[in-house]
Parts: C-alpha cells; structure tokens; sequence
C-alpha cells in the first residue's frame, strides 16, 4: 500500500466517524415522540346512593379506576340503578368531579339499554346527562361508563388525578 492510498483509506475513515457521531448526536438530541415523557393522568368513577335510587357498586367503592391514561386511552366500568320507591322515575346522572383539571380534556359516554343517556366532555357532564333513565319500581339497569382522552389531545392533563362521584338526579313520572 502506498502513501496516497493509505491517505485516502485514512480520510475515509476519519469521515465516517465523524458522520456517525453527528448521527449519534442528533438522535440523542430528538425528543422523545409520543407521550411517553410525561406523566399520565388517571380517573376514579364512583356512584352516590339517594335514597329513591339505589346504586351498586355505592361509593366510596369506585365503578371504574383507569389506570395510567394519555391521550388515546380509554377505560370502562359499570354500576346498577335501582328504582327504591312505588313510582315510576326518570333519572339522570350527574358528574361531580372532585377538580376541574380534566374538564374539558377528558371525553364521557354513559349507556343504558343500548341508549346513550349522555356522551361529551366531564364538564358538560357536570349539568347532568340530556336523556333520562325511565325506571318502574322495582326495576334494575346496568349503566355502562366509558371515559377517554382523545388522541388529538397533547397537553392539559398531565399528572392529573381525578375522582369523579356519579349522582342520580330523579323525578316522579306520571
């Protein structure tokens, strides 16, 4: 091998070193993608008893806990209601979250009997579902909550814990 070539062999080298550690560089540089990074929000559900609406599981016994949510996370629970009284009722059920920290973030679905009674954000829910419940003494339904932050979602709910009491809200049909 002679000088030249050595040289360039050399130069060669010292490039591809340098090209590696300026790939090295910009990878160690990049943020982190995703939502990995920060710290996730979590939810409690529970549902309050009254005394014409019975309730199981009854708080403090929650009806749904999350878990670890970032945007893109969905979690489930349900409960039962049961009319307690000799009279045809109408319910709804209202949010009352402990913190206004994911009000608008998080997204709400309540069901019952294949009807949605209420879907939107837990604020929305702090008014109460729009669709009631209609429930003849005695009877008994399972309600089905699905909360979720959606995968648009990128900041506003980090390290957010909530815990969210359901409260039915009745009144007597004639």
């Amino acid at each position: 091998m002679n000088a030249s070539t050595a040289d360039r062999f050399t130069r060669a080298i010292g490039a591809a070193i340098g090209l590696a550690l300026i790939a090295a560089l910009i990878v160690a540089a990049r943020p982190a993608g995703g939502h990995g990074g920060v710290l996730p929000a979590s939810l409690r559900f529970s549902a309050a008893l009254d005394g014409a609406v019975g309730v199981e599981p009854a708080a403090p016994k929650p009806l749904l806990t999350s878990g670890p949510m970032r945007p893109g996370s969905h979690a489930s629970g349900s409960f039962s209601l049961s009319n307690q009284t000799g009279e045809m009722l109408a319910v709804r059920l209202r949010a009352k979250p402990d913190s206004t920290a994911l009000d608008g973030t998080v997204q709400v679905r309540l069901e019952s009997r294949g009807q949605t009674l209420g879907e939107g954000t837990l604020q929305a829910l702090r008014q109460g579902t729009p669709e009631a419940l209609r429930l003849r003494p005695g009877a008994v339904v399972t309600v089905t909550v699905v909360a979720w932050i959606p995968a648009e979602v990128e900041t506003g709910y980090e390290g957010s814990r909530v815990a969210v009491t359901l409260e039915p809200v009745e009144e007597a049909l004639p």
